[in-house]
């Protein structure tokens, strides 16, 4: 299946809109029509037939089936089971009867777990095997399920051909003489056959066209999900990507050489260069945060993802302050005193409204900063981006469109908690399908997120290149660090 690629969205108003969402006569099912939700447990019992007896088989006793109901019930138009149960009790014995004489008694007795005697007295009476505990049932319910979950598995095709199938009968249901030959030869296609990479398409479509006329149950739907949740355990699966474990001790030790030299040349040829202040602050700050993950080795983690997203913001804005330096008069300063306001906004809201209980704000130590300069009687507080454009706006201008595009917007999503970062990073998957693939909070921290390192060093390497390109580091020094080798990670835990 093609994937719709980012230039095929419309974008409007901020927003990247889907192909099929803009269409005004296209919208996605609601849950209770959907397939999995909505009309999986319905056909439940056809997918249990196909199950048993396999495709040929079951589709034979699946249409004997079908055509007896309709035979017995000339005016309904669905298979859903829900509307089986409310036929007549004679009509249900007399099929039920039928079922069971080509023994299929065991195969639908799973459906028993949530249809007993004060709910489907009459489909209990006939399907209700004693000596099958309900958690064989549910067993046999789950595994069922996981095979039909997908609406265009070959299985659950199978089942909307007979659902199909039916509808035709019925009367209700009218197709062009190109579908019904379609539909003729499905039966007798196999699935590996050229002809069914038409035929399928052909038939998961048309029986879509039931749900026009069709009628929701909701309350069986609500019951099924209550019911089959309920009485089976949750089967969690947990995503590790390998731990980072590679050695790399070599790559820190000349980086840490080349921020000492890159220091001392500072110290000793330009202390008051606001230039290289701002510059080698940018530098040593995302330096500072690559140190600390790799201390506390947390480049599977949350943490190292935020690592990621602030080191590239300090490289674009180190490219984008230089590219736009003679358009300012001094954009140096006007940096720091940017930063600067907005730790004053802080600390006067701390003033007014102060912190209950200990905090990691210590007032007195920002009011220093603050205070560092220039008085903060004249630091004005500008709330909106520096320099009034966005990080986007200032990547693109630094020509890092694709390391903001592809990195960034990924990472920022960890740093505010945007529900992408926390399905991934934070909640476990459950493989049970009659829990609808629910997700359970991974409490115990068993998730394992993919390493940041060799985006770590990547986006380090460009902001040591960009600094050499400004103050000429000794070139042994920094092909130390810029040729820097990375082995294959170990997969072995």
């Amino acid at each position: 299946m093609r994937h719709i690629k980012l230039s095929e969205h419309i974008f409007k108003k901020g927003k990247f809109i889907t192909p099929f969402n803009n269409l005004p006569m296209v919208k996605e099912f609601e849950d209770e029509k959907s397939w999995a939700y909505g009309r999986m447990p319905e056909y439940l019992w056809i997918g249990l037939i196909l199950n048993h007896y396999g495709r040929d088989e079951g589709l034979r006793k699946s249409y004997n089936i079908i055509s007896l109901l309709h035979k017995l019930a000339p005016n309904l138009y669905t298979a859903r089971l829900s509307e089986i149960l409310k036929l007549d009790t004679d009509v249900q014995e007399a099929l039920f009867e039928y079922v069971v004489s080509i023994g299929a008694k065991e195969v639908l007795n799973p459906l028993t777990v949530f249809l007993t005697v004060s709910k489907a007295p009459t489909f209990a009476k006939y399907f209700y095997c004693p000596n099958v505990s309900a958690s064989e049932r549910c067993e046999t319910l789950v595994f069922t399920m996981s095979r039909i979950a997908d609406h265009q598995s070959n299985d659950a095709t199978d089942i909307r051909f007979v659902v199909l199938y039916f509808s035709v009968l019925s009367g209700k249901l009218h197709l062009h003489q190109s579908q019904i030959d379609l539909l003729r030869s499905y039966p007798v296609c196999d699935h590996a056959d050229e002809s069914m990479r038409m035929i399928r398409p052909t038939v998961r479509a048309t029986e879509m066209t039931i749900l026009t006329f069709e009628k929701v149950d909701s309350l069986f739907l609500k019951e099924f999900w209550r019911c089959v949740s309920e009485m089976t355990d949750c089967n969690i699966f947990v995503t590790k990507f390998p731990s980072e474990n590679r050695e790399f001790t070599a790559y820190m030790e000349r980086l840490h050489e080349l921020f000492g030299y890159l220091s001392d040349l500072f110290v000793t040829t330009a202390p008051l260069d606001e230039k290289m202040v701002v510059l080698l602050g940018l530098a040593t700050y995302s330096y500072k945060r690559l140190k600390e993950i790799y201390e506390l080795r947390a480049f599977n983690s949350i943490a190292g993802r935020s690592c990621v997203r602030v080191m590239i913001e300090d490289y674009i804005m180190m490219k984008y302050l230089v590219k736009n330096e003679q358009s300012h008069d001094n954009i140096w300063r006007e940096y720091q005193l940017y930063g600067i306001g907005l730790y004053k906004l802080v600390l006067s809201r701390y003033r007014e409204f102060k912190a209950s209980g200990e905090s990691h704000f210590d007032e007195k130590y920002i009011e220093l900063l603050v205070n560092e300069f220039k008085s903060e009687e004249f630091i004005d507080m500008d709330t909106k981006y520096f320099d009034k454009q966005n990080i986007r706006l200032k990547a693109e201008s630094v020509n890092e469109k694709e390391l903001y595009g592809l990195y960034y917007d990924y990472d920022s999503s960890f740093e505010h908690g945007l529900w992408g970062a926390i399905r991934e990073s934070s909640l476990l998957k459950c493989d049970n399908p009659a829990h609808k693939y629910h997700c359970v909070p991974d409490v115990e921290d068993e998730i394992r997120l993919k390493t940041v390192l060799p985006d770590c060093i990547m986006i380090m390497n460009k902001t040591v290149s960009f600094l050499n390109e400004i103050y000429g580091i000794p070139q042994q020094m920094l092909n130390g660090v810029i040729n820097f080798e990375l082995k294959p990670i170990d997969n072995q835990d």
